[in-house]
């Protein structure tokens, strides 16, 4: 029985993590400055709004199980990563194209 709760806890750990992250990655194609996705620039307003529900419900089913402490910290150490490992993949990706003068 207790194997099953931390299963379930996981499940909605790695959930709220995929959630947040995905939140993360609307507000890094909303930037000006990237070059991952141009065509997402058009739609930026829209990817700003779509980042408020993700987070909220990441952080939302996060704290359901873990509390707020540990569910701010769910939340806020997957967006991070998605933050911290963008603009690397955005460079990598950019790595063979001419650059503009």
């Amino acid at each position: 029985m207790a194997s099953m709760e931390i299963v379930s806890m996981l499940n909605c750990a790695l959930a709220s993590a995929l959630t947040a992250a995905l939140a993360a990655l609307c507000l890094y194609l909303a930037v000006p400055r990237q070059r991952l996705w141009p065509a997402a620039l058009g739609r930026a307003k829209f990817l700003r709004w779509l980042s408020v529900p993700l987070a909220t419900g990441a952080l939302a089913a996060a704290i359901e199980d873990y509390g707020f402490g540990p569910g701010l910290g769910i939340v806020l150490g997957s967006m991070a990563v998605v933050w911290l490992a963008l603009p690397y993949v955005d460079l990598w990706l950019q790595r063979s194209k001419p650059h503009k003068a």
